[in-house]
């Protein structure tokens, strides 16, 4: 499989690094991630121009007739910069859901508001004990005389702090890890008995918990029913996996020539230290490790269309890879830069922080380890 760049692709590709080195300084990303949204509203507003927010969206559907790379491709230069803007919980994971949820009348709608920057969106998917189990669902969805009336509780929404409005998985009949009975539910922020309780995230991202008491919604707030909700959620939650996964991918190589340089720079005992052929291996073996990821990276994103049984395993195989390389790359980052590492200033230790988040972001290590032998034992049962 040929998994070289178009020209278009690639001119992507340098348009956002070329965006994030000149318009967003590390130090001027690092302060936006101190303050308010955690994020830049004017680099939200650029990227929407920049046509960004639809780049993974089909034309049908408001966006520019991209998929998944395209989106791996704005999300690793993201991450090779830190930029902290929700672009992958809102334009990717929410707005490809809704994408693929043609019975909810306002979905062209909110598609057209997501792609102009004007609205942001978050999945509230996790619960107390889910542990990344999308059918491990225990807020309820009763239905009223106007809609439906929904009671429980949500944690770590991924950009939870900034959302205009919640797309909350809510269980309408069955028991706590049916996959059957599940629907997904547009919430608004302000919406009466809705209380969003925002913090920060390692990296200085913005989330959120969410607890919902008796709060009433119209019938036409379902965004997808019973019967596809958890298929929609999965196909979103393996997407938003393999974007995090890119979001990795270009922290870990912003790492990587941090880290180069500086052994290119710090001198002891008369030379450079990168002279010296122990971190010289160290280095080199950080490369690979980088490398093997992207190759995962394409892999899990050339599976994202397949069967559903297929597509887990892969997307699996592919975080489980990505995540084991960010933390052996970050953590040779730390270690290689010696006490400055470790400081606040330094922005190596940031990036450290980066790929930690993302690693734990839709499903950790031990999830997807589980979910890919989970796969290997159906195929030898159906073998």
């Amino acid at each position: 499989m040929d998994f070289s760049l178009t020209e278009e692709q690639a001119l992507l590709r340098d348009s956002a690094r070329r965006f994030v080195a000149e318009a967003a300084p590390v130090e001027q990303r690092l302060a936006a991630a101190r303050q308010g949204d955690g994020f830049s509203r004017d680099h939200w507003s650029a990227f929407a121009e920049l046509g960004w927010l639809g780049a993974a969206l089909p034309e049908e559907a408001g966006g520019f007739g991209g998929g998944m790379l395209e989106a791996a491709i704005i999300l690793e230069e993201l991450g090779r910069g830190l930029v902290g803007a929700p672009l992958l919980s809102t334009a990717v994971v929410c707005a490809g859901l809704l994408a693929r949820c043609e019975g909810y009348a306002e979905r062209l709608a909110t598609l057209e508001l997501v792609v102009a920057g004007e609205s942001l969106l978050a999945l509230a998917t996790e619960e107390p004990g889910s542990r990344y189990d999308l059918a491990h669902v225990e807020t309820a969805a009763r239905e009223t005389a106007e809609g439906y009336r929904l009671s429980g509780r949500k944690i770590v929404v991924l950009d939870g702090a900034s959302a205009d409005a919640f797309m909350v998985s809510a269980r309408l009949f069955g028991e706590a890890r049916d996959r059957r009975g599940i629907g997904v539910f547009m919430v608004p922020f302000g919406t009466p008995g809705l209380t969003v309780r925002p913090y920060r995230t390692l990296d200085g991202r913005g989330a959120a918990d969410l607890v919902l008491a008796d709060v009433e919604i119209p019938s036409g707030a379902m965004v997808a029913g019973p019967d596809e909700g958890w298929d929609r959620l999965a196909e979103a939650a393996d997407r938003a996996a393999m974007g995090a996964a890119a979001d990795c991918l270009g922290a870990m190589e912003a790492a990587i020539e941090m880290t180069a340089d500086y052994l290119k720079t710090r001198r002891q005992f008369g030379r450079p230290i990168g002279e010296f052929q122990t971190l010289a291996h160290r280095l080199a073996d950080m490369f690979v490790a980088a490398e093997n990821a992207r190759s995962m990276l394409y892999r899990g994103l050339s599976f994202l269309d397949a069967p559903p049984a297929e597509r887990a395993r892969a997307v699996s195989a592919s975080k489980v890879a990505i995540t084991q390389a960010a933390a052996f790359v970050g953590q040779q980052a730390i270690q290689l830069h010696g006490g400055i590492g470790m400081s606040e200033e330094h922005p190596v230790g940031h990036f450290y922080k980066r790929l930690q988040v993302a690693g734990k972001s839709y499903g950790d290590l031990t999830f997807h380890m589980a979910r890919y032998v989970d796969g290997d034992a159906a195929r030898e049962q159906g073998a």
